[in-house]
């Protein structure tokens, strides 16, 4: 059975059981007290994942009450982008005043700081080892659209796989895949009735606006939060595309928060999504692309390099390099100084870019960032066995098409603690093997390769099929890693091992390796290793032994 519960101010965060082991994805400010709501020890929470970088709020005060219990505490899982920015995020809200943050309780910037000293950082597809009570469960984070290193979650246990995103956006588009994979999927998030009005297209029609204000003389000004949900970085980029082809070109100055933003973004070319294969993703694979040639990854750093592109801490940094007219990029708390600035000024304006309002007249629309539900009746209507839906009660009105689509099993989550049922009879199963080895076997006139096991059923996807006994109709291989092969690998690579039969260890890339895990009747090979070069260095291992097989 799968429980689920919406916890914390605004019911902003998601509390999963799954397999016995409690679960919280995103950390919203009085989860405690959701906590204590539902009759759960805090000492049963086993993990906390980040989904978004404005969604960690309440982790120092639940964690200072670990603390005080004298508990063990819970991991922190999370990329590298989200960490930071859910880090960076909370200093800002510990140098608050208790009036500017809603008059909630505050902590510490030391307590900021403490609180991310064990987190663990994951990339898009690594799958974590969390051990619980009653079943071990294997975690894996996705791209679920939202900012660089935004996550959409998938548990996996029991051979089911339960999807989690507290927030599903699309400038870059989620992982459709991991959708397709779910038996359940939870989006807190909004579900758009305006497939064609993507994120792409919403920034370029606002960077058109900006242009226009400019080419009057009037400034623009831009309020923004600085976080992932805004998509600072491509709106910039967007605005500074546009304003380039004006007679009269104006900077752009970014101030606080959206300004760290910005300064960060260069160093996270790798989060940008792989996919290049779909339309929307070729553009959104540029910045990788370039970084491999030695180019500045984003337009961002490029623009600061000829001065287009001004950042600054506070206001008064921008005394030397201020002129007009300009857009500025300013947290939502500096807007009224600007309003003030520019009051007199008939041809300035406000860019709609939030549902922000304010004193100057505004141009824009608000983003609508919410995942297709278009996209998601498309993504199911093809799966063999589509999975079940849970959405919040009253967030949004459900489109027709997830309503009317008989793919899909609609769940609505309320305020109390829903039970959701699960068909624990066709599990899931690991299948080592890639596709080109079968390939290369079959034109070697082999049936399989040696040393493999051969599974039946229906092969669904490259890396978790479906096993169903009465539908054999394909033969599926698990390949089964030789362990000495391994060891005499990993030396010619210059990686020394430690450790005897299947649990090695890699001091030098401060790794765990366990070869040949048993999964449902199949066998898998676990890499534990936070440094993503690390991973890349053992799989690369790995492939070699695999393909001597």
């Amino acid at each position: 059975m799968l429980k689920v519960a919406m916890v914390g101010a605004n019911q902003q965060g998601v509390l999963v059981n799954f397999g016995g082991t409690w679960i919280l994805a995103g950390c919203p400010p009085d989860v405690g007290t959701s906590l204590r709501h539902f009759n759960i020890n805090m000492s049963q929470v086993a993990a906390v994942l980040l989904t978004s970088g404005t969604c960690m709020e309440g982790w120092p005060l639940l964690r200072r009450s670990f603390v005080q219990a004298e508990l063990e505490q819970p991991r922190l899982l999370g990329t590298e982008p989200m960490l930071q920015v859910a880090q960076s995020h909370l200093r800002d809200l510990a140098m608050m005043r208790p009036s500017q943050n809603g008059g909630g309780e505050l902590f510490s910037l030391e307590e900021v700081e403490e609180a991310f000293l064990g987190a663990e950082e994951v990339s898009f597809g690594q799958e974590v080892l969390l051990e619980g009570d009653n079943a071990t469960m294997l975690l894996k984070a996705s791209c679920s659209g939202l900012g660089l290193g935004g996550s959409l979650w998938s548990l996996a246990c029991y051979g089911l796989c339960v999807v989690v995103g507290a927030s599903a956006k699309v400038a870059r588009l989620p992982d459709l895949e991991a959708l397709t994979v779910a038996d359940v999927v939870v989006l807190l998030g909004g579900i758009s009735r305006h497939p064609s009005r993507d994120v792409q297209q919403q920034l370029t029609d606002a960077a058109k606006e900006v242009a226009v204000v400019l080419q009057s003389r009037g400034n623009v000004l831009v309020p923004l939060n600085g976080s992932p949900e805004d998509f600072t970085e491509e709106l910039t980029e967007c605005i500074a595309k546009a304003i380039s082809e004006l007679e009269n070109q104006g900077p752009i100055f970014a101030i606080s928060t959206p300004a760290r933003s910005l300064r960060r973004c260069g160093r996270w070319a790798e989060w940008t999504s792989k996919k290049g294969q779909d339309v929307m993703m070729v553009a959104m694979c540029r910045e990788e692309e370039r970084a491999r040639v030695g180019e500045h990854p984003f337009l961002v750093d490029a623009l600061r390099e000829s001065g287009r592109l001004v950042l600054a801490e506070t206001i008064n940094d921008l005394t030397d390099a201020y002129e007009e007219p300009c857009v500025v990029l300013a947290p939502i708390s500096l807007k009224r100084h600007f309003e003030k600035l520019w009051d007199s000024q008939k041809a300035s304006r406000r860019l709609c870019w939030l549902d922000v309002q304010g004193v100057l007249p505004g141009v824009g629309n608000a983003i609508q960032p919410y995942i297709s539900a278009t996209e998601l009746a498309r993504t199911w209507s093809s799966c063999a066995r589509p999975p079940k839906l849970i959405v919040p009660k009253g967030r949004v009105p459900l489109p027709p098409e997830l309503t009317s689509c008989k793919a899909v099993e609609l769940m609505v989550l309320d305020s109390g603690l829903l039970e959701v049922p699960l068909d624990l009879d066709r599990p899931r199963v690991k299948c080592w093997l890639p596709r080109d080895h079968l390939a290369v076997a079959r034109k070697q006139g082999r049936k399989r390769p040696a040393d493999v096991l051969p599974l039946h059923g229906t092969f669904i996807g490259n890396t978790r099929p479906r096993i169903a006994p009465r539908q054999p109709e394909a033969e599926l291989l698990a390949g089964a890693v030789e362990v000495k092969a391994f060891q005499d690998a990993m030396r010619k690579a210059g990686l020394v091992v430690e450790g005897s039969g299947e649990v090695l260890n890699v001091p030098s890339l401060d790794a765990r390796i366990l070869l040949n895990q048993p999964s449902g009747i199949a066998l898998e090979t676990i890499v534990e290793c936070k440094s993503a070069d690390g991973r890349r260095r053992i799989a690369e291992v790995l492939d070699s032994v695999l393909m001597a097989l």
